[in-house]
């Protein structure tokens, strides 16, 4: 296939979807919207512009999971909700640690997609990606989720590269009174929440408190895996509004969590470990005219991780016993014959030698020690309708990031960089049938300016079928850690070890993205439906080169692993999904993607060059169907079936394709004023499966949950 270019499957696949859906619309419509289809329930999102915009006019493929969703699928944690959505992958790295992400290769850390939270970016520099576990808030505080599928530089910058999450929670005055939430269930799961809604004024204000505990995965003939958790987290939100032109929003959050770090290849190898982040944010809102809106938005992220593992005298390090150790060190100064004696059994020269014999009883560790980011974000966005069919929205944005890492014998840094952005969206309703979408991002970052454009054609067939071409570059730099690692493992000035450094000569990562998609609603039954058809170029990716015997040489490890822009991928596909509110008491939602994925990585350069091919490190097909229904006014009950085809995990191992099946069955009642809610969730019912690597054995699991609410 040809860069650029479509495969015909594709878009024989495209004439057969809407030849289908416009049979369902048989009588001949006017392209022109009718008042009554503009004044319906049309969804709309934010995330994609920078300004509220109907799907179908929006110049990218946008998936909106509600609150109602997310309950009536059963969802336990962020892995789950996102099982929901085309293209993604969603997987547990252990049981407490989630790798999500659009159109990724299986990384433990996935990279290339922003996440925000109510527009505040959570994306952490330490580990180049998110930390799930510590957004400081609860699935109960989402109110929905704006999920752009496909590059949204454009609007949201660098780390939207392939895609882009905002979380939205709910608003203060969406709620009133106090609500109590439990869940117990298999792994010793114990999670608790609350949160109380009031009005004090012109103010409204949420403040919650969560709690979780599990055991995480069972153990595996290779060993126990120590992967639980222990999580404490807290949130206030409130909304002030002095007028009917200004709206002042603040939200504080902060989380402690506890977990076993590792992968499950690896049993033995957990060790515990200590996040903790907080943050705060502020937006101010002004309406100046009908016409026009300020918003000025500013937040603070901070950042911790903690990871210690005493390895005990660095002589059980080199396999020596407690008496050779002694032996070696029993004379100060070393004698010239025990200094010969180490070098002959190492090959190191006598003052390395030297440094070894006084390295001997010295208590080492590992682990990646203690690491911290700070990001402090400013940005002010101007929101404009210059006339009834051409509107738009620009800003400028400010952004100071850092992070630090110490290790007694390991990595440590200090860094710090600004960002600035500035970014300009439009959209014009050329004609009743035709809108085109036009912005771009640049930003000034430390490996130079970079510009991320986009435009599309939206086109309406009539006021139920829609048409989008869509055209994306992006650009993604180097976070602060690919761009300054340098894990060097050393005691007493000797390199024993060598994970990962950086080439100082590290670029941007560059996407050039085509995209041709069809979009149906119906009023009547309920029904939504979109299609995405893509072709994806991503050059220059930064992924590990492995050279051998590239000074410094280690006593452990020889081969240098550094990070370089070595990789090329390239996604091709379709993806669907269908929305049907087939009566006032059935749901069905349906999704399915098919990527065909070509990915190539310059492993090492020494003694050869050699070049892999990773074209199976992507499920080929991944597909989700979600039955809702309600029996009674206060019985319902919903089944979601998942499957995934087999792959091989980047940085885990192969494992087998699976079909999992989870099943609700909630009850909702009353007591006086008070509402409440109680369920019964069954996660794969049927056999096994494992995913990211094969210990991680996902059973058959039970939750009940329960949520009440007082006024």
């Amino acid at each position: 296939m040809q860069p650029g270019r479509l495969k015909l499957p594709l878009l024989q696949g495209l004439s057969a979807c809407f030849a289908l859906l416009a049979g369902i619309q048989a009588n001949a419509e006017n392209v022109f919207f009718t008042e009554s289809d503009l004044l319906g329930d049309i969804p709309s999102v934010s995330a994609v512009s920078g300004f509220e915009q109907r799907l179908e006019l929006a110049p990218a493929s946008v998936t909106i999971i509600d609150r109602e969703l997310i309950a009536m699928s059963g969802a336990q944690n962020f892995v789950d909700i996102f099982r929901l959505v085309p293209g993604f992958q969603s997987y547990h790295v252990n049981n407490n640690r989630y790798g999500i992400s659009y159109h990724g290769i299986g990384r433990e850390f996935p990279n290339q997609m922003e996440v925000m939270v109510d527009g505040r970016s959570v994306y952490v520099s330490i580990f180049s990606t998110v930390n799930w576990g510590t957004l400081g808030i609860e699935l109960a505080d989402i109110d929905h989720i704006e999920i752009i599928r496909g590059s949204n530089a454009a609007a949201q910058g660098s780390n939207a590269f392939m895609g882009s999450v905002n979380i939205v929670t709910r608003k203060p005055v969406q709620d009133s009174g106090l609500t109590l939430r439990s869940t117990l269930g298999d792994l010793h799961t114990r999670n608790a929440s609350l949160s109380y809604s009031d009005r004090i004024g012109a103010m409204d204000y949420r403040a919650s408190l969560g709690y979780q505990h599990n055991n995480g995965f069972p153990a595996v003939p290779e060993g126990p895996i120590e992967d639980g958790r222990e999580l404490f987290n807290g949130n206030v939100s409130s909304t002030y509004t002095p007028n009917l032109r200004d709206t002042l929003q603040l939200h504080l959050g902060y989380a402690r969590d506890r977990l076993g770090w590792g992968d499950g290849s690896s049993p033995e190898d957990y060790s515990p470990s200590l996040f903790s982040s907080h943050f705060q944010s502020a937006s101010w809102t002004r309406s100046l005219d009908r016409n026009n809106e300020l918003e000025l938005r500013l937040y603070h992220n901070h950042f911790q991780a903690r990871n210690f593992v005493p390895l005990g005298p660095f002589y059980t390090q080199l396999g020596l016993d407690a008496a050779t150790a002694a032996f070696l060190t029993a004379v100060t100064p070393t004698p010239q014959p025990v200094i010969n004696l180490v070098s002959a059994m190492t090959g190191l020269g006598s003052s390395d030698a030297l440094a070894l014999i006084g390295a001997l009883n010295l208590e080492v560790s590992s682990g990646f020690g203690n690491m911290k980011s700070e990001r402090y974000d400013a940005e002010l966005k101007h929101s404009f309708t210059l006339t009834p069919t051409l509107r738009g929205a620009w800003g400028v944005g400010s952004r100071h990031e850092s992070f630090s890492a110490a290790h007694p014998y390991g990595f440590n840094a200090d860094v710090d960089e600004d960002y600035q952005r500035l970014f300009a969206h439009s959209e014009w309703q050329v004609t009743g049938w035709l809108t085109l979408n036009g912005g771009a991002m640049v930003e000034k970052t430390f490996v130079g300016t970079l510009t991320s454009p986009r435009v599309s054609a939206n086109i309406a067939l009539n006021p139920r079928h829609f048409l989008r071409f869509g055209y994306a570059r992006g650009n993604r730099a180097p976070s602060l850690l690919e761009a300054n690692e340098n894990s060097i493992a050393s005691v007493n000035g000797l390199i024993f070890d060598i994970l990962r450094r950086s080439d100082p000569n590290l670029q941007e990562e560059k996407l050039e993205s085509f995209e041709v998609a069809y979009l149906f609603r119906a009023a009547d039954p309920d029904l939504n439906f979109d299609l995405r058809l893509f072709d994806e170029k991503v050059t220059d990716v930064i992924d590990d080169l492995r050279e051998p015997n590239v000074p410094p040489t280690s006593l452990f490890d020889s081969e240098l692993r550094r990070f370089e822009n070595n990789g090329y991928w390239h996604f091709s596909g379709a993806e669907f999904q269908l929305n049907a509110r087939l009566s006032a008491s059935t749901f069905v939602r349906l999704h399915y993607t098919n990527t065909d994925m070509d990915s190539r990585q310059l492993r090492s350069r020494l003694p050869v060059p050699v070049v892999m091919d990773r074209d199976d490190r992507m499920a080929r097909h991944n597909a989700g169907l979600l039955i809702g229904q309600r029996l009674d006014e206060a019985w319902s009950v919903s089944l979601f079936t998942y499957y995934q085809s087999g792959l091989r995990w980047e940085d885990g191992k192969d494992t087998e394709s699976f079909t999992r099946v989870d099943a609700q069955l909630a009850y909702d009642f009353s007591v006086a004023n008070s509402a409440g809610r109680v369920k019964l969730v069954a996660q794969n019912i049927g056999s096994n499966y494992a995913e990211f690597s094969p210990q991680n054995q996902f059973e058959t699991r039970l939750f009940l949950v329960a949520e009440i609410t007082f006024p």
